[in-house]
């Protein structure tokens, strides 16, 4: 049996570094397309993680988390609030907030918090459908139905836990199963777990060996959603569509981020740490 290849910080050598006389909005713009009436924290945790890398981050969500979208202050990125009115979901071009600039939107988030139902059903189409790069995350991924699945391309990536993961696919979470959903759907998808593995056809299957238990608390899914789809917005611009080494990068550099971020706290917290916790750790380890 053919061994999986580990990741290991070198994964880093391969992201993309911001040029020094670089602006703002030049270095990543993402749309995260999440959150509900019920539920605001998924969307908060995927949002921070992101702001991290990212410069410009564009919120589509329920009118209860607009307010508090709006009320978000940070130093080193600017979370835009949106309506359906003000993007054009439609566009064959891909995400486009007309208000603002010409500029498209560098990736898509979707589905943190969202809740299952037409309306996440509906959107998730509209991003597999519009040629964006897209993370598929939670609530998106439990509305995958056949014809979704056959949108899926080498500019997504899937997030998915165990339960997600046998819910989407009707397999067991195990890396033999992985390796076959990624040979069928050319896409990238990174299986959470004890030790997480991350996937695509190109690269074949990969185990990241960084985390303990404290990551199994609620919004550090969360955190790894919002980390992925920011390094998959740089370099701004999109690579070919046939070409998933972007997408599996993203995938293992957020992987091993966050998992060693968690390590680093379990050296002085053990595993009484969160997601809170998890977000301020990220950008010192």
């Amino acid at each position: 049996m053919t061994k999986n290849k580990i990741i290991s910080r070198a994964i880093f050598r391969d992201l993309y570094v911001p040029p020094p006389r670089s602006r703002k909005g030049q270095n990543g713009r993402l749309l995260v397309i999440a959150g509900s009436e019920k539920y605001h924290g998924s969307l908060l945790y995927a949002i921070k993680a992101a702001s991290k890398i990212v410069d410009l981050i564009y919120v589509l969500s329920t009118p209860e988390n607009r307010k508090l979208i709006s009320r978000l202050k940070s130093e080193t990125a600017e979370f835009i609030p949106i309506s359906h009115s003000e993007l054009d979901l439609e566009s064959k071009a891909g995400f486009r907030p007309p208000s603002r600039n010409d500029r498209e939107i560098d990736a898509v988030l979707v589905g943190p918090g969202m809740e299952t139902s037409r309306r996440t059903y509906n959107l998730v189409k509209l991003v597999l459908r519009s040629g964006a790069k897209a993370v598929l995350d939670a609530d998106a991924l439990k509305v995958l139905d056949p014809g979704l699945k056959k949108l899926l391309n080498a500019r997504h990536i899937l997030t998915p836990h165990a339960g997600e993961f046998k819910a989407a696919f009707g397999l067991p979470a195990r890396g033999a199963s992985l390796k076959g959903v990624v040979e069928r759907y050319p896409c990238t998808v990174i299986l959470k777990g004890p030790t997480d593995l991350v996937g695509s056809k190109r690269t074949g299957i990969w185990e990241n060996r960084t985390g303990n238990a404290g990551l199994t608390k609620g919004g550090t899914g969360d955190v790894l959603a919002g980390l992925t789809a920011a390094f998959f917005c740089l370099p701004p611009g999109d690579p070919p569509k046939g070409d998933n080494k972007l997408a599996f990068t993203s995938a293992a550099a957020a992987v091993y981020l966050n998992g060693a971020a968690g390590d680093d706290l379990y050296k002085t917290r053990g595993f009484f740490y969160d997601a809170e916790d998890l977000l301020e750790q990220i950008p010192v380890t």
